[in-house]
């Protein structure tokens, strides 16, 4: 699983890239825990590069997204598009944490 990151404004903007699966969902959830713990707690997950998300998948953002928040934090996503949109939308995901057009979006959303 190849992710990239950086720190904007006092926020993590996670880019994760190609799929997250059974294969990869692991890993994504330990990278972004280990940031999160270091960092700041506040996430944007930009799926912009993302173009598959397992069951396995969703259950790892969840986790991300429960680790932001018992640190103080949020997680919120941005970037949806095609069959990552439609699985994010019948799971709720994106009424649960928020999908925006993209990560300025997604930080002003987070900042409010």
């Amino acid at each position: 699983m190849e992710l990239t990151h950086e720190i904007s404004d006092g926020l993590l903007v996670v880019r994760p890239m190609s799929r997250i699966d059974s294969g990869s969902a692991a890993t994504f959830e330990e990278q972004c825990a280990a940031l999160i713990a270091e960092g700041p707690n506040r996430v944007v997950v930009d799926f912009s590069k993302v173009n598959y998300v397992s069951s396995a998948g969703l259950r790892a953002v969840l986790i991300v997204a429960k680790k932001a928040k018992s640190l103080g934090g949020a997680l919120t996503l941005c970037g949806l598009s095609g069959n990552v949109k439609e699985v994010m939308s019948v799971s709720g995901f994106d009424a649960l944490l928020g999908a925006h057009a993209g990560v300025e979006d997604a930080s002003a959303a987070l900042r409010s």
